[in-house]
C-alpha cells in the first residue's frame, strides 16, 4: 500500500507524543512533526510548506498535536475514495426556502487537555456528506491535491482552515467532503474567541458570492456564502430524520 502521512504542527511536543508519536494506531504511518515552537507560524502556512517538499503520492491525515486516533484506520484506508475529502466529525447545512438547517454528522470524544471530561460529540448520522470538517483533522490523498492545485488559505492562522479547505475545494472542483467513521479524541475543548470570529469575517467576505451556505460545526451562527439573510436552524433528531427522508440527503 502506498504510504500514509500524520502531519501536525506542534508546539508541545509532550501531548504529540501522547497523542500521535507513541499511539500503537500511528506507528504504520510516515509521521511529520512540524516543528512550530520557535516560530509559531500560522497552520495553513505550514501545512503549505508540507506540501511544497511532498514527492511521493499517499494519504495525508492532517491533524492537531493533541488528536488521538484510537483504532486502526488503514483497512479503511485501502478502498477509500481519492477523490473526496474525508474527516471525523462536521456538518452539513440544507438550504430550504424561508429558513436553512444544520446538522452536525460524524463522531468524536473531547475533553480538556488533561483528559478530563470526555463527552463524546455524536452528530444525527454517521457518515455522509458535509461542508465542512472542523480543523482537528481532515483526510485527503495527494493525488486530488496536485490534481486541482488545492492550497491552504494562509490568510487564516489557527482556526477554520480546514473548513475553508473544505469549501474552496468544492467552489473550485465540486469537491465533496464526506464523513468517514473513526474512534478518535480531541484534547481541546475550548471557546470561540476573537480570532475565530475575526476568521469567520474573513470567510464571510470570501464567499460573499458563493452559490451555497456554508457551516462550520464551531457557532450556531458561523455561516458564510448563499442567502445569509435567511434564519439558521440545529436540526433536533427527529426533524433531521424527516429531512432526509424528504431531501435523500
Amino acid at each position: 500500500m502506498e504510504p500514509v502521512y500524520i502531519v501536525s504542527v506542534v508546539r508541545d511536543f509532550e501531548m504529540y507524543d501522547r497523542c500521535v508519536r507513541n499511539n500503537p494506531f500511528c506507528q504504520a504511518f510516515r509521521q511529520v512533526p512540524l516543528d512550530n515552537r520557535a516560530e509559531n507560524l500560522p497552520v495553513p502556512v505550514r501545512y503549505n510548506q508540507f506540501l511544497d517538499t511532498l514527492q511521493e503520492d499517499g494519504w495525508i491525515i492532517f491533524c492537531h498535536e493533541d488528536w488521538r486516533l484510537d483504532e486502526d484506520l488503514m483497512p479503511s484506508l485501502r478502498d477509500l475514495d481519492k477523490g473526496c475529502l474525508w474527516g471525523p466529525i462536521g456538518i452539513w447545512l440544507k438550504e430550504c426556502r424561508h429558513s436553512d438547517f444544520m446538522e452536525v454528522r460524524g463522531c468524536v470524544t473531547d475533553s480538556f487537555k488533561d483528559g478530563s471530561d470526555p463527552r463524546r460529540y455524536r452528530g444525527f448520522a454517521m457518515e455522509g456528506r458535509v461542508d465542512s470538517f472542523d480543523c482537528q483533522c481532515l483526510v485527503v490523498h495527494s493525488s486530488l491535491i496536485r490534481q486541482h492545485d488545492l492550497r491552504f488559505d494562509e490568510n487564516l492562522t489557527f482556526d477554520l482552515y480546514v473548513e475553508d479547505f473544505c469549501v474552496a475545494a468544492h467552489v473550485k472542483a465540486g469537491i465533496e467532503s464526506r464523513i468517514l467513521p473513526m474512534r478518535c479524541q480531541h484534547y481541546s475543548r475550548g471557546t470561540i474567541s476573537q480570532r475565530f470570529q475575526d476568521s469567520l469575517s474573513y470567510l464571510q467576505k470570501k464567499y460573499a458570492f458563493a452559490a451555497k451556505r456554508y457551516a462550520t460545526i464551531v457557532g450556531r451562527h458561523a455561516t458564510f456564502g448563499g442567502r445569509m439573510d435567511k434564519p439558521v436552524y440545529y436540526l433536533h433528531r427527529t426533524l433531521g430524520a424527516l429531512l432526509r427522508y424528504w431531501f435523500k440527503k
